[in-house]
């Protein structure tokens, strides 16, 4: 029976409260041998499960435990304990990691390509690196929903982008996974010249029509960085052709919408911003299915920070140190917020509802110019600190914080893309650095709390 040793349990879970420690082994669940974290996973769902732990010095628990379906258990395993991670298998045109500098931290060049990572994170996974016994194990296991990068439905055309055979058997596997009732959500980087226009509307059509548990599409341009020594020549978007492609998709979200009720396939942020459009309204996202692929960020973060700003406007006694006394136009707390361009007018919008509100607080829009990356990349969530320290030394005095944005750092750490931290950073430029709540709300009273402990002290 496989033994998979435990590197960590997260305080507070299940796992915690049953005294099962880092350096036990799970054993199995419901005596069932688990071969692998898809096993895992789909053994777990059980509510009423039989756990068996071995202990360090060889002796062997059985825990009997009642828990909902949705609770997390609370443990991570030694890597490759519960099998590697699949890796992708494919020499995709567009493909970013292979657009990195030399000299960053592992991580950035492992290509993830990998079903459960997919159910369980929301990554985009292309299967190409799949067979049919994959297929059947990811619906025996019912990873629902999935998400899926097609790029492309002509599957000539989708073997040419991504360097691989095995791409051009997508439809094999979105069928099976259909006709089983798993929900998909899938995207397409569009690569100007390439699989948009005409390819795009077939690309389009044809995920429809695998019916209702096709629940959505992002179309997201390609990210271009200078990087891009000896790989395939692509162009970059204009603003002609991001109006081109908002009036395509229109087109089809109209109909879709006539004939499903759902737009079906969405626009990212970014095309809006190339073309100098306004961004969609709030019911325009409906529930917002492609938001972690940044379809809708700028909206939703705009409308919770305006909720939020509008609570605390109303909400907030007259004489909370000046931040909302009336006619108060001297200015008592300065910040600066971090953008990457694609956001300096939208922040710079928002900033502006914050001074009017509270004329205490003054706030400055610092747009960080991506030089590692190249102009091409605009988003913040690539920001690096090293640009932020060239473009802003002797720019931060009188300053009582800085504001980076949450995207721009590694999940969970103060650590950024290019090696510098938040801490570096703020030494470097001689100013309080903070890292800026990625929620719109979060982030107003983020600000309002500092600026209002600011003049307290």
């Amino acid at each position: 029976m496989k033994k998979h040793k435990i590197t960590y349990v997260s305080p507070g879970s299940i796992a915690n409260e049953m005294d099962i420690t880092q350096g036990d082994c799970l054993l199995s669940i419901n005596g069932q041998e688990v071969k692998d974290m898809l096993d895992y996973r789909w053994l777990m769902s059980d509510e009423h499960l039989l756990v068996e732990i071995e202990k360090p010095d060889g002796e062997i628990w059985e825990l009997e435990i009642e828990a909902d379906s949705e609770d997390d258990f609370g443990l991570t395993f030694a890597p490759g304990s519960m099998g590697e991670d699949r890796r992708c298998v494919n020499n995709c045109i567009f493909c970013f990691v292979d657009q990195q500098p030399a000299g960053l931290r592992e991580s950035l060049y492992v290509k993830d390509d990998d079903p459960y990572q997919s159910f369980a994170a929301g990554n985009y996974i292309t299967l190409s690196n799949l067979n049919n016994d994959d297929i059947q194990q990811i619906i025996k296991h019912r990873l629902s929903p999935l998400r899926v990068s097609v790029h492309a439905a002509d599957m000539e055309l989708r073997q040419r982008m991504m360097g691989n055979p095995k791409a051009a058997e997508l439809f094999d596997a979105l069928k099976q996974f259909s006709r089983a009732g798993l929900e998909m959500h899938f995207q397409v980087v569009l690569c100007k010249g390439i699989n948009d226009g005409p390819a795009l509307d077939y690309t389009i059509e044809s995920l429809l029509a695998l019916g209702d548990c096709a629940k959505s599409l992002a179309v997201v341009p390609v990210g271009l960085t200078r990087h891009r020594n000896g790989l395939y020549p692509l162009d970059a978007f204009a603003k002609d052709d991001a109006l081109t492609v908002i009036t395509q998709v229109g087109k089809w979200q109209a109909r879709c919408q006539e004939q499903t009720g759902s737009r079906f396939v969405f626009l990212a942020d970014e095309w809006y911003v190339l073309a100098g459009k306004p961004l969609p309204g709030l019911d325009e996202y409906e529930d917002f299915p492609q938001l972690d692929n940044g379809v809708g960020m700028m909206t939703l973060f705009e409308d919770d920070f305006h909720h939020a700003l509008k609570q605390a406007y109303q909400c907030a006694p007259m004489d909370v140190h000046g931040l909302q006394r009336p006619g108060n136009t001297t200015v008592k707390c300065e910040i600066g917020i971090i953008t990457g361009r694609a956001a300096g007018e939208f922040m710079t919008k928002l900033s502006r509802r914050i001074m009017e509100s509270f004329p205490a607080i003054a706030v400055n829009i610092h747009v960080i110019s991506n030089d590692f990356y190249g102009p091409g990349v605009t988003v913040s969530g690539l920001i690096t600190g090293q640009d932020i320290i060239s473009q802003l030394t002797g720019r931060c005095s009188g300053l009582d914080v800085l504001f980076i944005p949450e995207n721009a750092f590694r999940a969970g750490t103060e650590d950024m893309i290019c090696g510098a931290t938040l801490s570096s950073v703020s030494s470097a430029l001689g100013v309080m650095a903070e890292i800026g709540a990625a929620d719109g709300g979060e982030f107003c009273c983020q600000i309002l709390s500092f600026c209002d402990n600011h003049l307290k002290h």
